[in-house]
């Protein structure tokens, strides 16, 4: 505090020397051209002056007051603390009062539920006890009752299966023979139809052979006039030549059209034979598949009963083991 208004008194004096430093400076320069400025400066030093006592009243007043504050402090502090120790004694007192009283309930709770769990446990196992036999019967009965209905399924397969196998066996081989003797008709239609167009096309070879054999003499015969007419010294030899080879290709074409009329039996009854021997193997082979078909159906029809029988004793095992 001391220290505080030493202080406090040092800077007033400072500012106030400092003011009338200042005002003995600017007046000595300037008296006569600034007589308010000199009034204007020792009023603000003054001024100065009075913060300074103020700041030193407020530190001393907060000195002053210093020891009741922390005095008061201290005290509600300690009010305080005494409150929570008197409440926490309070709630601990209020536990161990209470935990006697707890504790049995919690006893007591426990007990019920481990009787309520030990009474629900025996009323389940009585039931079970009592419904025991009524599904054990119920069961037995379900399991003959399944097994009669396997093993008479399996009966009415084995005659479906005996009654159905004569018409299965007409029908495949009625299928047989109509699928034979369809091939055998489509082959015979195909035969016909080659021995149809044979004339035909036989005719328009000849017409096509004669008249390519007229276009190329008369290609040769235009090739050797222009010969004639471009090269008179060539003339002769070319002409020559060009009769020649119109000779040749005349006479070529006359032996092709004559071997294609020499062959045109020979290939028609050969293909004709073999459209006969084609249609011939496939009746045969139909024959024989339905050969095979009647021959193979009283033993399927046998093996097929005798597994539809074999099944259901398999099925009827069981039934009859449970009994």
């Amino acid at each position: 505090m001391k220290k505080l208004t030493l202080l406090v008194l040092s800077a007033a004096f400072g500012l106030s020397s400092a003011a009338g430093f200042a005002a003995t400076n600017a007046s000595a320069p300037a008296a006569a051209s600034a007589p308010k400025a000199k009034a204007a400066k020792i009023h603000h030093a003054k001024k100065g002056v009075k913060k300074v006592e103020a700041s030193a009243q407020k530190a001393q007043a907060a000195d002053a007051s210093a020891p009741a504050k922390k005095a008061a402090k201290k005290h509600h502090a300690k009010k305080h603390a005494a409150k929570k120790v008197d409440a926490s004694a309070q709630k601990a007192q209020a536990a161990d009062a209470s935990a006697p009283a707890k504790k049995a309930a919690k006893k007591h709770h426990a007990k019920k539920h481990a009787a309520k769990k030990v009474d629900a446990s025996a009323q389940k196992a009585q039931a079970a006890d009592a419904s025991a036999p009524a599904k054990k019967a119920a069961k037995k009965h379900h399991a003959k009752k399944h097994a009669a209905k396997k093993v008479e399924a399996s009966a009415q397969k084995a005659q479906a299966a005996d009654a159905s196998a004569p018409a299965k066996k007409a029908a495949k081989k009625h299928h047989a023979k109509k699928h034979a003797a369809k091939k055998v008709e489509a082959s015979a239609q195909k035969a016909q139809a080659a021995d149809a167009s044979a004339p035909a096309k036989k005719a328009a070879k000849k017409h096509h052979a004669k008249k390519h054999a007229a276009k190329k003499v008369d290609a040769s015969a235009q090739k050797a006039q222009a010969a004639d007419a471009s090269a008179p010294a060539k003339k002769a030899a070319k002409k020559h030549h060009a009769k020649k080879h119109a000779a040749k290709k005349v006479e070529a074409s006359a032996q092709k059209a004559q071997a294609a009329d020499a062959s045109a039996p020979a290939k028609k009854a050969a293909k004709k034979h073999h459209a006969k021997k084609h249609a011939a193997k496939k009746v045969e082979a139909s024959a024989q598949k339905a050969q095979a078909a009647d021959a193979s159906a009283p033993a399927k029809k046998a093996a097929k009963k005798h597994h539809a029988k074999k099944h259901a004793a398999k099925k009827a095992a069981p039934a009859s083991a449970a009994n």
